[in-house]
C-alpha cells in the first residue's frame, strides 16, 4: 500500500523596502492619518513595519514639537502633511539609494490661491509647465511627419493640458509611431480597399483623428456597411485596434483613445487641389530633357564650352 503525502509549500511574502515600495510622496489631510502611516511604516517591538528598512534611514522632520510630534501650529488646515523619500541616483542602472525620509508641511491649493504671493507663485509654475507640455512632443519629433503630428496635437484647451501628462509618457506619438505599420497591415488584410489606398503614416493618422477628413478624402473607407447592415468606419476600427495592441504591448494607448473620443468633432483642413487647369503641353515639355540641360554645356559649334 502506497501512502501519498501532500505537502504545501508556503509562499514567503515579499519583503517591502523604502526604495522599491514606499510612495515617492504621500500627502495626508490630517495629523492622525499621517501618524497612522508612519506608525505602520516603522513598526514597533512586536509588529514588523510595512517597510523592513524604514528605521535605517535618517528622518528630516520639520514643524515638530520637542517631543517629536506634529506641531498643530505648523500643520494647520491650510497644510497637508507630506511624507516623502529623498533618493539619490548613482552612476549606473539600479544604483539609486535612499538618502532620507522627509516630513514637511505642503500648502493646499486653496491656501495658495488665497495668498497674493501664492497666486503669483502658482502662475509662474503653471506658465513654465505649460511651456514644457506645449513643446514636449516637438522636441521628440524625429521627422517631418512626427513634427506635423506634434503640431496637430499641441494642447489648445485646459483639458488638453491636464491630460497631456499621461499622453506624454514617452511622447504622445510614441505608440502610434511604433504601431502604425502593424495597424495598416492588419486592417489591409481584412479590407482590400484599405490595402489599395496604401496610406502614408501622416495620412493614416489624419483619417484616424478626424471623421470629417476621412469622409472627404477616403469616403470608401470611412463609411462602409458590414454584413449586419451596420455603418462603420475602418479608421475607427484602426484606432480601436491600435488601443488594444498598445495595451497588449505595455504601451500607453492614450493617443488612440483620444482619436476615438474626439474624431467625430475634430476637423482637419483639406488642401484645395485640382482647381487650376492642367497645362498638358508644359507638363510634357518639362519631361523632355535637352542634352545641354542634362550633359556638358556646349557652344554653337558643338564643342565643349570653356570653363570660366
Amino acid at each position: 500500500m502506497t501512502t501519498e503525502t501532500n505537502t504545501t509549500t508556503a509562499t514567503t511574502p515579499k519583503v517591502k523596502t523604502v526604495l522599491d515600495d514606499m510612495p515617492a510622496r504621500a500627502l495626508f489631510d490630517s495629523i492622525e492619518a499621517a501618524t497612522a502611516f508612519l506608525t505602520a511604516a516603522q513598526g514597533d517591538e512586536t509588529t514588523p513595519g510595512t517597510y523592513s528598512d524604514f528605521n535605517s534611514y535618517p528622518v528630516a522632520f520639520t514643524g515638530c514639537t520637542e517631543d517629536g510630534d506634529f506641531d498643530p501650529a505648523v500643520y494647520t488646515d491650510d497644510m497637508q502633511i507630506a511624507v516623502a523619500k529623498l533618493t539619490e541616483r548613482g552612476d549606473g542602472a539600479n544604483s539609486s539609494t535612499v538618502k532620507a525620509i522627509v516630513i514637511y508641511p505642503s500648502p493646499t491649493v486653496q491656501a495658495f490661491m488665497e495668498s497674493a504671493m501664492g497666486t503669483a507663485w502658482i502662475a509662474a509654475i503653471v506658465a513654465k509647465e505649460a511651456n514644457h507640455v506645449a513643446v514636449r512632443n516637438l522636441r521628440k519629433a524625429k521627422d517631418a511627419d512626427d513634427f506635423a503630428a506634434a503640431i496637430e496635437n499641441m494642447p489648445q484647451t485646459v483639458a488638453d493640458y491636464t491630460t497631456a501628462g499621461r499622453e506624454s509618457s514617452g511622447g504622445i506619438n510614441e505608440a502610434y509611431n511604433d504601431l502604425w505599420q502593424i495597424i495598416k497591415k492588419a486592417i489591409g488584410q481584412q479590407s482590400k480597399a484599405f490595402a489599395l489606398a496604401n496610406l502614408s503614416k501622416k495620412e493614416l493618422r489624419k483619417a484616424m483623428e478626424s471623421a470629417s477628413y476621412a469622409a472627404e478624402m477616403y469616403p470608401r473607407l470611412e463609411t462602409i456597411t458590414n454584413k449586419a447592415g451596420e455603418a462603420k468606419s475602418l479608421f475607427a476600427v484602426a484606432a480601436t485596434f491600435g488601443s488594444m495592441i498598445a495595451k497588449q504591448q505595455g504601451k500607453d494607448p492614450a493617443v488612440f483613445d483620444k482619436m476615438l473620443a474626439t474624431r467625430d468633432e475634430k476637423t482637419i483642413d483639406v488642401a484645395d487641389e485640382g482647381e487650376e487647369e492642367f497645362d498638358l503641353e508644359a507638363m510634357a515639355a518639362a519631361l523632355v530633357a535637352t542634352p545641354a540641360a542634362e550633359g556638358t554645356a556646349t557652344d554653337s559649334t558643338g564643342e565643349e564650352a570653356a570653363a570660366e
